[in-house]
Formats: C-alpha cells, sequence, structure tokens
C-alpha cells in the first residue's frame, strides 16, 4: 500500500507546524512589547517619588545604553547557545527587569538596574525573534509575513499609553507595575511551544567581517535615517502637539493605523520591488510626515501627518530588515539582524540630545525640516545606485 502524500506547507512557510508557530510567534511579540511599552508613564512614577528632573531624564536615557550594545551582542550570542534560547532569556530578562520595579521604583540606584536589566532583555529578545521569525518562512510572501511580524512589536503605540495611565491611576504605582507585566508573562509559556533551531556558525569574519562587506553600507546607512526619523518622532511629537493644544494620541492612532493597513495588504504590491527603491519611496514619506508634523495647525493635519508617516516607515523598514539579510541562510541571520537593530536602536536613541541642542537653537520646524531633507538625500542616493544597472 503507498504512503499517504505528506502535506503541501501553506505558501510562504517551510512547512505546515511553521504556520502554527508564526502566529504563536506573533502573540509572543506582541506581549512582550506591551509590557515594555508600559515604561512610557515611568516619568510620571519617578516624579511622584520624588526624584529630580535630572535623575528621570537618566533612568530614561540609561535604557537606551544595553538596548544598543545588547543588541550588537545578540548575534554571536545566538550563534552560540541558539537563537531560541536567546529569545526565552531576553524575554525573560525584559519581564523581570520590569516588573522587578515593584520594588526598586523609589530609590534611584534601585530604578537604574532594573532599567538596564530591561533593556538587556529587550536587545536580546528582539533580533534574535525576528530571526527565529524569518526561519519559519521561504522567499514566497516573504516580505509581507514578515512585514506583519514586525508590526506586532509596534503596534502596542496604538494603545500601551492609555494602558499604562488607566492602570496608574486604578491601582497606583505598584498594581501598575503588577499589572503591566501580566502580557509578558503570559507570553513567556509560548515560547516554550515552537521548535528550536539548530546552532549555526555566524558569517565569515563575524561582526567585524560583516562589516567590511559593501553588500550591507546602503542598508545600514538606511538603517540609520531611519532610526533617527523614528527616535525624533517618538521623543518630540508630544511637546510639539501639547504646544499647539493638540491631542497627541491623534498622531501615533494615525500612524499605527497606517503600519498595520499596509502590512496587511499593502506589501503584497512591492514584494518584489527592487530593496532600494522601495526604501527610498519610504525615506520620502517619512521626510512627507515630518514636514506635515511641523507646520500642523489642527487635528485633521495631525492625522494626515501620522498616516503617512507611519505609511513610511511600514514600507520601508520590513523590507530594510529582509535587505540587510539578503543572500544569508535563514539559520545564519542573527549576526546581521543583530547589527541592523543595534543600528536602528542606536540612532533612534543618540538622535534625542543633538535634536534637543538644536530645538533650542533653532526651534522645532527649523530642525524637523532639516531632519526631512536628509531623509530626501537618503532617498536620491538610493536612487542612484538604483539606477546604476541601466547605465551599464
Amino acid at each position: 500500500m503507498n504512503a499517504l502524500p505528506s502535506a503541501e506547507p501553506p505558501r510562504g512557510f517551510i512547512d505546515l507546524a511553521a504556520r502554527s508557530e508564526f502566529w504563536r510567534l506573533a502573540a509572543i511579540i506582541f506581549l512582550t512589547a506591551m509590557t515594555n511599552q508600559q515604561s512610557v508613564l515611568l516619568a510620571v512614577v519617578w516624579e511622584e517619588a520624588g526624584f529630580p528632573h535630572r535623575d528621570i531624564g537618566l533612568l530614561i536615557a540609561v535604557y537606551g545604553v544595553p538596548l544598543v550594545l545588547m543588541s550588537l551582542f545578540s548575534g554571536p550570542l545566538a550563534n552560540r547557545i541558539g537563537i531560541l534560547q536567546t529569545v526565552r532569556i531576553g524575554a525573560v530578562l525584559t519581564t523581570l527587569g520590569f516588573i522587578s520595579l515593584y520594588f526598586t521604583h523609589e530609590t534611584f540606584l534601585g530604578s537604574l538596574a532594573s532599567r538596564l536589566i530591561q533593556g538587556t532583555g529587550f536587545a536580546l529578545f528582539h533580533a534574535p525573534v525576528m530571526t527565529y521569525g524569518s526561519t519559519r518562512l521561504t522567499r514566497e510572501r516573504f516580505v509581507r509575513l514578515f512585514g506583519l511580524l514586525s508590526a506586532m512589536a509596534p503596534l502596542p503605540y496604538a494603545f500601551g499609553p492609555i494602558l499604562a495611565e488607566f492602570l496608574y491611576h486604578a491601582f497606583g504605582a505598584h498594581g501598575y507595575f503588577v499589572a503591566g507585566a501580566v502580557p509578558a508573562v503570559l507570553g513567556l509559556p509560548l515560547l516554550w511551544t515552537i521548535r528550536p533551531v539548530d546552532r549555526t556558525e555566524g558569517p565569515v569574519g563575524g561582526i567585524a567581517g560583516l562589516l567590511r562587506n559593501p553588500r550591507i553600507w546602503l542598508p545600514l546607512l538606511s538603517a540609520i535615517v531611519y532610526g533617527y526619523m523614528f527616535g525624533f518622532i517618538s521623543a518630540y511629537a508630544a511637546p510639539i502637539l501639547v504646544e499647539r493644544g493638540i491631542v497627541v494620541g491623534a498622531f501615533f492612532t494615525a500612524f499605527t493605523i497606517s503600519i498595520f493597513a499596509v502590512r496587511f495588504g499593502g506589501l503584497a504590491l512591492i514584494e518584489n520591488v527592487d530593496r532600494r527603491v522601495v526604501v527610498a519611496g519610504g525615506a520620502m514619506l517619512l521626510a512627507a510626515g515630518l514636514v506635515l508634523v511641523a507646520f500642523a495647525g489642527s487635528m485633521t493635519e495631525v492625522v494626515a501627518a501620522g498616516f503617512v508617516f507611519g505609511l513610511g516607515h511600514s514600507i520601508g523598514f520590513p523590507v530594510l530588515s529582509a535587505w540587510i539579510c539578503d543572500g544569508t541562510p535563514p539559520e545564519q541571520r542573527a549576526t546581521p539582524m543583530a547589527v541592523f537593530n543595534a543600528t536602528f536602536f542606536a540612532a533612534m536613541t543618540v538622535i534625542a540630545l543633538p535634536a534637543s541642542l538644536a530645538i533650542g537653537a533653532f526651534g522645532y520646524v527649523w530642525v524637523m525640516v532639516s531632519l526631512s531633507v536628509s531623509a530626501l538625500g537618503l532617498a536620491a542616493v538610493l536612487v542612484a545606485a538604483w539606477s546604476r544597472r541601466f547605465r551599464r
């Protein structure tokens, strides 16, 4: 008797089990990011605890140090102990770092330790979890599915701050930390329901060898620009809009809706378009969105700005993440993904200080227009690189 034929894998997935793992992974990313996003209210908590503004600023900023450094380290660690094991460690540390603030939020050194643990955890979680997700996919529909997966991390921006504010006012600081950690705690067991990936050697020459490869220079340059554009809008959209008497949530809600509108359907239209062209288009939309914010004077204009900025980010970022891994076997993507994330997070974090100095000297509008011009410069470089193939 002939054996029954094995089931065909779903389109875009390596096998039948990979589709279920993909959706569980999406839930894990969302739940962990939801807890991480609860940190948006920490400045209020520390102010109530009597911390001076200098200490509050330091505690907020220090999160970026392990986020950048450990993002870079996450690739070699994943190559050594395994991608899934690194994701598990990162998720546990992210959860532990946030919930430990229940005990430490009233002391500076305790809060500092909690923030360092949380930043280390999310750095070890984010790049490896995206790398693991890419191992579940085939080249068919890769950009569309990978874009959907990467959308799970920013999704809490839509309602995370509202939830954090509700929890804090309803339960106080201690209840806020306990309730805020619940999503990540729910996500942890799911990490033990998916298959591990075989450990492999990283790229020849490690991170240094990867950085010497001209193939990744344009993606990394793009990651810098996308990073500081996103970092600027995350840090300064709120004070700009509050100053103008416009509801802050209008921008970020439109931003999030735009991301999901594109990643649930729009990425299918650009799946096979040259990476340089897509990332250039995203950069132009980021520039347009930032200019719209700079001159927005009404709720309608802010919503339009959020939608355009979100459109640029949601088109360019997943394609950029895929571009950095082009030509790399799925099981060896931990190192390029780690370098990409470290570059993006570094640009996102570092922009705050020079931007604040420039804003003090020249004002918001001048700085935002200047950043938009730099994004247009990136688009010009990418289009020029793409057009060379027609001149050969």
